[in-house]
């Protein structure tokens, strides 16, 4: 993969006009390869403050992870994570820019290709700052994404979250109706997916669900048992609403789980791919 600098985008690119924003946002897109230490201490600091908490049942965990506290993720952890294979690793970065405080993240997309073959496009962390969550950040971050070969041949997009507006905003990529998901197509892939993950919670994850499992009758579809109790009263909120419209199709959310989601897209092309 060639070299290329970080993309500045234009906010009304992706964005559409909300009568709530106040300051103009730009995206910058970074080759994995071109990720400095600077970079990755803005965005585990982002992750910290906003990411969430421990659950109530994360006391069993370790020492470490206390009830009530902040999910907190050390740069070097987030390198290791999400920058393993810098070849094959994206970094979108959002930025605020505002007369008194400058050019301040307000949210980060990291994405990969785990597979040999160059077929799926994984976006391993998704974090936006909680001060301007429900204005298409997740979705502007995610939609950048398409502006660099690496995710102009991918077949099929997915993630692991449990956050429903993350999942949505994948929806918005492969331009899928959130209440139409093909769940045949999740339960063929998921396993050999995971399988070739560069993270070690997610391919040691048990998937989990009536997608997967005959005797489920949890409520759950499409899920992921990854241990990971962070706490889901925000997830639980946004989840009855997106029921009460009918925008959701991957079951319930369990303590320690979180949606599987994976959507078949056709290949960018070459033409529109800019770089």
């Amino acid at each position: 993969m060639c070299a290329v600098q970080p993309l500045p985008l234009p906010f009304a690119q992706f964005v559409p006009h909300h009568e709530r924003y106040d300051s103009p946002t730009i995206c910058h897109l970074t080759p994995g390869n071109e990720i400095t230490d600077d970079l990755l201490k803005s965005c585990a600091s982002l992750f910290n403050t906003n990411y969430g908490i421990w659950g109530s049942t994360a006391g069993t965990l370790s020492q470490f992870t206390k009830p009530g506290e902040p999910v907190r993720l050390t740069s070097s952890r987030l390198r290791a994570q999400c920058v393993s294979s810098p070849e094959k690793t994206l970094l979108v970065t959002c930025f605020r820019t505002t007369p008194t405080l400058g050019n301040q993240l307000i949210g980060h997309a990291f994405a990969s290709d785990p597979a040999d073959h160059n077929s799926v496009g994984w976006v391993t962390q998704l974090v936006v700052d909680k001060s301007v969550r429900k204005r298409y950040i997740a979705t502007q971050l995610l939609q950048t994404l398409k502006f660099h070969s690496l995710f102009a041949s991918v077949k099929a997009v997915g993630l692991v979250s449990s956050h429903p507006a993350a999942c949505n905003a994948l929806a918005k990529y492969a331009s899928a109706n959130f209440y139409e998901i093909d769940l045949t197509f999740i339960r063929d892939h998921a396993e050999g997916i995971l399988a070739s993950s560069s993270i070690s919670y997610l391919k040691a994850a048990q998937l989990k669900g009536s997608v997967f499992q005959a005797d489920c009758d949890n409520g759950a579809l499409s899920s992921v048992f990854t241990s990971f109790y962070v706490d889901h009263a925000g997830p639980l909120e946004a989840l009855e609403q997106y029921k009460a419209k009918g925008q959701w199709g991957l079951g319930d959310l369990l303590d320690g789980h979180e949606f599987l989601v994976i959507f078949p897209v056709v290949p960018m092309s070459p033409i529109a791919n800019t770089l």
